[in-house]
């Protein structure tokens, strides 16, 4: 759990030249079925009576999402630590997590951190303590969209992607599992599970809190059948994490279209989601004028459009070629 916020300014590289490209890249939706279907099969995580679960939560810092706590629990014994920022701590996430970075030093509710560490030594700490527990796997509540996502990052970043992954079997998401387990509910979120189904209330947002309250909930409510199928592979995050890494990169070359209303953002994200990025559109441009641009767009696969076969959105689209042809 923690703070979810995460808008930094990433530096992108530039797209290749138009006149460089010589193939447009093929329906993306049947590449990109085929790529998350090979991923989901592969994905799951045999979990075994051997396997220890352990429940983690990760806090971090909002705007360049650099992780501020690592805590995790397999009940008997607790794994909590501070990491040293090297980017002033969001307003935003201060107010949810009680995290201040000033002058160099990491306070929590106003008071001063004394053990902080730096963020490779943290990671090489946690994962020693994960030695000890092998076979594991490690369980979050919103994991594949945070927890997984950004301790995986900062594994790859620091050098011990390797380590992790032969230390951890995987990850397994509770919040669907929970979604699964109980559909008639209006929230699955752990503060609301926490007070409905175990009667307390604890500190959310503080990463040790969050890990001690999941693994009861955990423990109590969900079997190894549940935990299984909202499983996840180590290698399958990174993967994962690629694929999307290389969408954002072509939907931030759509940018000017956006900017320019020429698009929506969502249409750009669907652009991205074919494989199409802007220096592929200026190509189908020269090459064939407003036509090609739409019949490219409109092209069908298992009868849904690549992008669009609206005629008010493939007009849109079409001036900004015109009025940007050099």
């Amino acid at each position: 759990m923690g703070f979810n916020g995460h808008n930094a300014t990433q530096e992108i590289p530039a797209p290749p030249a138009a006149s460089k490209i010589e193939k447009i890249p093929s329906f993306y939706h049947a590449l990109f079925l085929k790529k998350i279907g090979e991923m989901q099969i592969s994905r799951t995580v045999i979990i075994g009576l051997q396997y220890l679960k352990i429940c983690l939560s990760l806090l971090t810092s909002g705007n360049d999402a650099e992780i501020l706590q690592i805590a995790a629990t397999d009940s008997k014994d607790d794994f909590s630590i501070y990491v040293k920022p090297c980017h002033v701590i969001s307003a935003e996430a201060s107010a949810v997590n009680k995290l201040i970075f000033q002058r160099g030093m990491l306070l929590y509710d106003g008071k001063p951190i004394t053990d902080v560490l730096a963020i490779d030594v943290a990671l090489k700490k946690f994962i020693e303590w994960l030695k000890l527990r092998m076979p594991c796997i490690l369980v979050a509540h919103n994991c594949k969209f945070f927890d997984a996502r950004f301790l995986v990052q900062a594994a790859e970043k620091n050098g011990v992607m390797d380590d992790l992954a032969k230390t951890v079997s995987g990850f397994t998401y509770s919040l669907p599992a929970f979604r699964e387990l109980l559909p008639e509910r209006k929230s699955h979120s752990q503060e609301n599970l926490v007070e409905d189904l175990l009667c307390k209330s604890y500190e959310a947002h503080n990463a040790l809190a969050d890990v001690q309250t999941l693994y009861q909930l955990v423990n109590k409510f969900l079997n190894v059948k549940l935990l299984q199928k909202h499983s996840f592979k180590v290698s399958w995050v990174a993967s994962y994490q690629k694929l999307l890494k290389e969408k954002n990169l072509l939907v931030n070359t759509l940018q000017p279209l956006v900017r320019e209303k020429y698009i929506s953002a969502s249409m750009a994200i669907k652009c991205a989601s074919s494989d199409l990025g802007l220096h592929h559109l200026q190509v189908v441009y020269q090459r064939g004028k407003e036509e090609e641009v739409k019949q490219v767009l409109m092209e069908r696969f298992d009868n849904k459009p690549r992008v669009s076969s609206n005629k008010r959105v493939l007009a849109q689209i079409c001036p900004y070629f015109i009025d940007n042809a050099n």
